[in-house]
């Protein structure tokens, strides 16, 4: 399951140009258990995560940004079930949920042309939906 910690170490890794295997024998661990980690398969404990941050050069907090919110999000979903469609609402208002911030991820790795296509390809589903 992808988190917002997936997310992050995901994110830095890219920003410090390493590859997992870089990152894996720095932290003196299996290249597969750092991937567990990217992938949300599991989570590092709190000690791995102060000595992740310590190979990309940032607090271990920046590391959990968005935890918080992640948590509240699948709890208020847990209540909502599908009240958000019996009530008609057509957009979400809450936190930024798993998805947004997988599909973010993935249009910051496409180049501009490709973003410019996605955006408007998004834009026509909106359209087509009003």
């Amino acid at each position: 399951m992808y988190s917002m910690i997936s997310y992050w170490l995901k994110y830095y890794r890219h920003e410090c140009g390493l590859t997992q295997q870089q990152v894996a024998d720095r932290l003196k661990i299996e290249r597969s258990t750092y991937t567990y980690y990217e992938t949300g398969k599991t989570k590092p404990d709190i000690n791995t995560l102060i000595k992740i941050a310590k190979v990309f050069n940032v607090s271990y907090t920046a590391l959990l940004q968005g935890v918080e919110e992640e948590l509240e999000d699948a709890i208020a979903d847990i209540h909502s079930g599908a009240a958000d469609e019996e009530e008609g609402l057509k957009y979400r208002t809450h936190a930024t949920t798993k998805y947004e911030v997988e599909l973010l991820f993935v249009v910051r790795n496409l180049t501009p042309k490709q973003r410019k296509e996605v955006m408007n390809t998004a834009k026509k589903f909106i359209s087509d939906d009003e």
